[in-house]
Order: C-alpha cells, then structure tokens, then sequence
C-alpha cells in the first residue's frame, strides 16, 4: 500500500470526514412516508440505529417534556425538497393524521409563543458523528436568515442554556432548502464522540432570549456516522506504518556492486 492510500485509510479510521455536501448515508425520510406522522404519533423513531425524539423543552431548565407534541416525517419534491422530521407541539396547528400539517408548523421551530422544541439524536454504539444535514432553512427570520442551533452532550436531559452551542443559518447554508452543516461544526469544539445531539430553531443568548426572531423552522434530514476503531486496530496501522517506513529505507540505501 502506498502512503497516500495509508493516510487515507488512517483517516478513514480516525472518523474524519471529507464530505461536506449531498445526501446523508443515515436518511430519516426511509423511516415512513411523505408529509405524514406515524399513525401512532409517536415522539421517538429509531432509523439505522440512531434514536430520533421530539420534546417540547421548558428554558433553563431539564425538563423535556415528550407529552406535548410528535415528530413530524417529511419528504417533498416540491420547492427544491424538504427532507427530514419536524416536530409538531399541542399548540401548532399539525392538521389530521396522514395529512402535511399546516405550513411551518410541522418542522422545527419557535413559531409558538412558550413552547420550544427540541430535536434529539442519539448515536448508534460504537459509532462516531462524522457528518450532519438538515433541510428547508429557508429565508425568515431576522434580516431573512433563518437560523438554528446545534448543542451536544452526554447527559440525555442536560439543561441546553448552559451548554455551548453553534448556530448555523440560511446564509451559512449556501440559502439553499437542504445542506450539510458538518462543515460548520470544525473549529468550534464539537465532540463527535457525544451521545447526543439537541437541535432547537433559532439562535440564542446565555439567558435564553431568541436573537433572530421566532420565524425560525427546519428539518432535521440525516446523518453519517463512523465506527470506532477497537484499540488492537492502532497497534496493527503502528506495526504496518513502522514496516513501511524500514523498507523504504532499506530501498534507499546504496547497493554494493563490487564485483567478485
């Protein structure tokens, strides 16, 4: 094997993704069927492994409720696609079972006053995040940017006003209706190895306070994940890297040609 394909396998391994943009290899939209809930209206799914739930979430505080509200699937091919689950609270207008919902309603957002809603992924074992998409962040909002905020943790109930958080935005997104944010989250401390993900509509500041409005909404559209390599794999790529190097010297060093 040549270097560059052992550094290419070597990141492979260390769960460094080189994909920004497309579709995700984790597609929510395969749990069910276009513009629907689940018949059951369920708060939780699980697809490929990654456990999806949908709170309503009370500020400052851990209290997520799973009570007030369902998530909401969506897979158009109307206005460039819209792709991924929302979440539909007591006090939206959600419309009947089997049907779309009524606009904005049924994606993420903070359109309905008191009422937050929350989005969380929990990774599969053994895996690692390694990419992350969302879709229809669309113009809104202040200044017609729409944003939304990414937290990660391994509590499943943290209180998400003191953790860090990055926000992601229309604009950021190439104002498209779908796209990648991995490409957000490097350099801003993310940890790919936390179990859970909280997606919530809007930016915020330490106190809880929206700061681009409440014409906030998204869906949140897949994901890809990588395994975690067994510690006996390090020891292998060191014992093979340490053999390349020794023949590749031993190519470098001059032959002997004296004849005899």
């Amino acid at each position: 094997m040549r270097f560059k394909q052992l550094a290419v396998a070597v990141i492979a391994l260390l769960g460094v993704s080189t994909a920004t943009f497309g579709a995700p290899a984790i597609d929510f939209t395969s749990w069910g069927s276009n513009s629907t809930f689940n018949t059951n209206q369920l708060d939780t799914a699980t697809v490929s492994g990654v456990g999806i739930a949908g709170f309503v979430w009370s500020p400052n505080t851990t209290s997520f409720s799973t009570t007030q509200g369902y998530l909401w699937l969506r897979n158009d091919t109307a206005n460039g696609g819209d792709h991924g689950f929302g979440y539909c609270n007591s006090g939206e207008s959600c419309g009947a079972v089997g049907t779309t919902g009524s606009g904005d309603y049924n994606e993420l957002s903070n359109e309905t006053s008191g009422k937050t809603e929350i989005i969380r992924l929990t990774k599969p074992t053994g895996d690692n995040w390694s990419n992350i998409f969302v879709s229809s962040m669309d113009t809104g909002g202040t200044n017609n940017n729409e944003t939304g905020t990414l937290y990660w943790s391994n509590s499943a109930t943290p209180n998400l006003s003191t953790l860090t958080g990055i926000t992601f935005s229309h604009a950021q997104l190439g104002g498209g209706n779908e796209g990648s944010i991995w490409s957000l989250l490097s350099g801003h401390g993310f940890d790919p190895t936390a179990t859970y993900l909280f997606f919530r509509a809007g930016s915020f500041n330490s106190s809880g306070t929206a700061l681009n409005g409440t014409n906030n909404d998204y869906l949140v559209w897949g994901v890809n994940v990588v395994a975690v390599p067994e510690p006996e794999i390090y020891v292998m790529m060191g014992i093979g890297l340490a053999l390349m190097v020794l023949v590749a010297r031993r190519k470098r060093e001059p032959q002997d040609c004296t004849a005899i």
